[in-house]
């Protein structure tokens, strides 16, 4: 039986969750032959990928005015090359596999993220979108809040599949943590220091917290220098940790996982810390709530003073971490199974069938509400 060719084009190769989950794809399917095509930037993340995989670069222009001239590169790449499947990932990657793509070529794109908090917040990129889908396109969205909001901008047109992140096998401990923290509790947040996580919530929260509670960012990103002045100037207990390749052992030091995004995907770095056994602490919204099953500590994005009424609370022994460190964990080994996410992508990548499905077979969501310090 010939192999399959698979080719994955996405925006760039540098860190991120779509980039991680992309390469995580490609390694755990070695029985397909893998081609990775990226627009331009970084390619930080290239060595990950295996020998045997081809890896070409666009040389993007960063004009839309270039797409056209993409497209026509990647048509080409794909005849030469015998291309099976196309699989794109984020939106500009996806305009160019659209236009480039044969119609007896399969194509699917999965969606990292709300398209109405980014890519189509300009009309001109959801008229973009709504002219490039067609119906035999197989969309992939990273959970049910992504699809529904998808569906409410764009219109689902044919075959889509819900398939939640996955989390790499090393994060998995054989147990939920117990908190026994004393004097000081430590708590982290994952990810790139740009507008979307709101770091600054945590920066004006922190200048009432107790001084027990100590914060640690591990990221990089464009806001790095007015975050690291914030905090020089009112001498606050963060500290900006750079990135770190080995953020399954540093999870493992803190107490508790804190993340103040104002939207989201279905952050990957959560479910890393809910597999470490980490109890979360997370801005009230509906992409969280899904992620956890609402099982966390939830706190008002209007309203710094609840966030620093309720980890007061934590950081008293007040509140009691186990439980949502418990069903963090039983949560994470529910819908985040790289196993169960490679045999669902084998499927999407092998089927001609059209079908609409839920990867997992979850209840439905329960209010789970534990008694917290409201803010006054």
């Amino acid at each position: 039986m010939p192999e399959t060719n698979i080719l994955h084009i996405i925006d760039t190769l540098g860190i991120g969750g779509a980039e991680k989950v992309m390469i995580g794809a490609v390694k755990s399917l070695p029985e397909m032959r893998h081609h990775v095509v990226y627009l331009n930037g970084s390619d930080a993340l290239a060595c990950q990928l295996p020998v045997s995989c081809k890896i070409k670069k666009l040389n993007y222009r960063y004009t839309k005015l270039d797409i056209p001239r993409c497209a026509i590169e990647l048509r080409r790449y794909i005849r030469k090359n015998n291309i099976d499947v196309v699989h794109s990932h984020l939106f500009i990657a996806t305009l160019i596999a659209r236009l480039a793509c044969p119609k007896d070529v399969k194509l699917i794109t999965t969606i990292h993220s709300l398209p109405s908090k980014n890519y189509f917040v300009s009309r001109m990129n959801k008229w973009l979108e709504k002219i490039t889908y067609r119906k035999r396109h197989h969309l992939v969205a990273i959970c049910r809040e992504v699809f529904n909001d998808y569906n409410q901008c764009i219109g689902v047109k044919g075959p889509y599949t819900i398939l939640y992140n996955y989390v790499e096998d090393e994060y998995y401990t054989a147990k939920y943590r117990k908190m026994n923290f004393n004097g000081i509790l430590r708590l982290v947040a994952v990810g790139n220091l740009k507008p979307a996580k709101n770091y600054p919530y945590l920066i004006e929260a922190f200048k009432s917290m107790p001084k027990n509670v100590h914060l640690d960012i591990f990221g990089t990103g464009p806001l790095q220098r007015q975050l690291q002045t914030e905090i020089e100037k009112y001498n606050l207990n963060i500290r900006l940790c750079g990135v770190r390749d080995d953020i399954h052992n540093v999870l493992r030091n803190y107490d508790a996982f804190i993340m103040s995004s104002v939207f989201e995907g279905q952050p990957i770095s959560l479910l890393e810390a809910m597999a470490c056994g980490m109890p979360a602490i997370l801005s009230d919204i509906p992409v969280l709530r899904e992620a956890t099953d609402n099982k966390a500590i939830f706190y008002d994005l209007n309203n710094v003073n609840d966030l620093v009424q309720k980890v007061t609370a934590v950081a008293n022994h007040k509140v009691d971490l186990n439980e949502f460190a418990k069903a963090g964990f039983e949560r994470v080994k529910k819908i985040a199974s790289k196993e169960n996410y490679v045999t669902m992508l084998r499927k999407v990548y092998l089927t001609h069938e059209v079908y609409r499905s839920q990867t997992y077979n979850i209840p439905s969501v329960k209010v789970f509400r534990p008694v917290l310090p409201a803010a006054s």
